[in-house]
């Protein structure tokens, strides 16, 4: 018996080939590589606390700090985390990358069953590949669960519409719906039936009636969110119904309208989001700006009326899509707080457009799908030459030959990073390379028989090939190398800093938290400024110093102990560790 085929998956077990992919491109991974920014370790202290300190409603992140999400994220982060005993980068990433999965999965059954199965197949392998959801799948933030279970809900409201006419009562939505909540707010809620709404409105449904078919879904969904929000108000009190305020209203009306003391960050103008997408599209944003100077342009510009008509008239599958696309960026459009992480519940709805228009570039453009093609092919073979000549056999210094393109010090410092914390043996690395090798070799294979649809499918694996390299080696190498956790454990092993003895500043419109550190010191910093202690250990910016001097330095008399270089994006550039005492009056 001949053992199965890639193309026997491809044709008869494509939702196992799928799931397979993700495994092998995000699940093999995610433990890899230190917390190195300020979201993960911020995510991940929230479980420990709920683990180590039994908050499990209301927990403190950081030096008494209060968590700015709703839990649910935190809550699997933490179920994940009972086996090992402790909260691992492993667990904090596995929500987010079990939401990856069900959102490619989910939106691939779901185009599957309204359009062709190659449009569906290949819009899968878009979001696999897409720079934006790749990274979400391999970080431990609350967006992308939010993403999956927006998605999931819509589509389970179109089916509503399309099966049922909006007839009886979506229980199982109004469950979605409310673990959304639970993730990052109201905006599960909001988001979702907005969109719906739209689109009803589109079919010409009668306005009262999707306002009345709509509220009680709302208001239903509202249940389960609303105990926990009960119950944390009557742990947090005003700091938390402060902190909903501002997270939901106040990036919207702005905080100074809203009288909240309370800084969001991020923002952005309104065309930020558009140009996050182009970025968090790639590779293929390349293969369309590629496409911009091969295709032919109509001389006659359609009118206003017409791009309406074509609009409406499409396919209710795809209007639903455009509608989703378009309300979804629109929305995020109008908050002063702008992030790329926001737009994921859009990314499924434009991949399917993505699709087809691929397979027509590579049914009928054939020049655009082969520079394309070789682009990839190429960036694949420098990427295997540079494996193969600084991990393998290193005959060459990375940083020496960067050094010939750039004279940037913090790119040649990161390089130089990289290249000093791999960790893992060269045979790993040689296995790396050989599936890079394996995929550039069937990648022009199928380009020199002119099948471009395979070649098409080969540039999706050579593509995966160098996700599965980078993922493997560079980037944990990278993260590995910055990371602050050798920073925490110098700090541990040469003084006697406890649970009750380390303090820093936690106010961030003032100072810079420490949200990494914080998690590799076990989750131990308190709060200098609500505690006014006796004595202790101080961690610090330099440049925060300069603040806490002028306000306590007649109060405290500091020693400075030590002082660390920063690498990672969380902190200052300087870190520095203090003994402090009171001074007698």
């Amino acid at each position: 018996m001949r053992p199965p085929t890639l193309q026997y998956f491809y044709l008869e077990k494509p939702m196992t080939l799928l799931i397979l992919i993700s495994l092998i491109s995000v699940f093999l991974w995610i433990g890899k590589g230190d917390f190195y920014t300020k979201g993960e370790p911020r995510e991940a202290s929230v479980a420990v606390s709920m683990i180590e300190k039994n908050q499990w409603i209301l927990p403190e992140v950081y030096a008494g700090e209060i968590a700015y999400k709703p839990p649910l994220t935190h809550w699997l982060i933490s179920v994940f985390s009972l086996p090992q005993g402790k909260v691992t980068p492993f667990s904090s990433r596995l929500p987010s990358a079990l939401a990856f999965l069900g959102l490619v999965v989910f939106s691939f059954v779901f185009f599957g069953k309204n359009l062709k199965f190659q449009d569906a197949f290949l819009a899968a392998l878009i979001m696999l590949t897409s720079f934006e959801l790749h990274r979400g799948a391999m970080t431990a933030r609350v967006d992308m669960l939010l993403a999956f279970l927006i998605v999931l809900a819509l589509t389970r409201l179109f089916r509503w519409e399309e099966r049922k006419k909006l007839k009886g009562f979506p229980f199982f939505i109004t469950i979605i719906l409310g673990l959304a909540t639970l993730t990052k707010g109201p905006i599960g809620i909001i988001l979702p039936l907005l969109v719906f709404g739209v689109y009803l409105l589109l079919l010409r449904y009668n306005f009262r009636k999707v306002a009345g078919k709509l509220l009680p879904i709302a208001l239903a969904s509202l249940i389960l969110p609303f105990i926990w929000y009960i119950l944390a108000y009557q742990t947090g009190g005003k700091a938390f119904f402060d902190i909903v305020w501002a997270e939901n209203f106040g990036r919207f009306f702005g905080m100074e309208n809203l009288n909240i003391d309370y800084s969001l960050g991020h923002e952005e103008p309104w065309w930020y989001n558009f140009a996050t997408l182009l970025g968090g599209f790639i590779p293929w944003t390349i293969l369309l700006f590629i496409s911009l100077f091969t295709i032919r342009y109509s001389k006659k510009i359609p009118g206003i009326k017409m791009l309406w008509r074509l609009f409406i008239r499409q396919n209710k599958i795809k209007l639903f899509s455009a509608v989703a696309a378009i309300v979804i960026i629109g929305f995020y459009c109008i908050p002063l707080s702008k992030r790329s992480v926001y737009l994921m519940p859009a990314y499924p709805f434009i991949s399917i457009f993505i699709a087809q228009y691929v397979l027509y570039l590579t049914e009928y453009k054939i020049t655009t799908s082969r520079i394309f093609n070789i682009f990839i092919g190429i960036l694949a073979s420098v990427l295997s030459l540079i494996v193969l000549l600084t991990v393998i056999f290193p005959v060459i210094d990375p940083v020496r030959l960067a050094s010939v393109f750039t004279r940037h010090e913090k790119t040649l410092t990161d390089i130089g990073t990289i290249w000093q914390s791999f960790h893992s043996s060269k045979i790993v690395y040689a296995l790396l390379l050989c599936v890079l090798v394996f995929s550039i070799y069937i990648l022009f294979k199928y380009l020199r028989k002119k099948n471009y649809l395979k070649a098409l499918y080969a540039t999706i694996g050579a593509y995966l090939a160098i996700l599965l390299v980078l993922d493997g080696s560079f980037l944990p190498a990278y993260k590995d190398g910055i990371s602050v956790k050798p920073m925490a454990k110098s700090i541990r092993n040469n003084y006697p800093v406890k649970e009750d003895n380390l303090f820093a500043m936690c106010n961030l419109k003032e100072y810079s938290n420490m949200y990494g550190l914080n998690f590799y010191l076990h989750n131990h910093l308190r709060d200098f400024e609500k505690e006014q202690p006796g004595e202790g250990f101080f961690l610090t910016g330099s440049n925060s110093f300069e603040k806490v001097s002028e306000k306590y330095g007649k109060v405290y008399r500091f020693i400075l102990l030590e002082e660390y270089k920063n690498k990672s994006r969380d902190g200052e550039k300087v870190i520095q560790l203090y003994s402090f005492k009171k001074s007698e009056p």
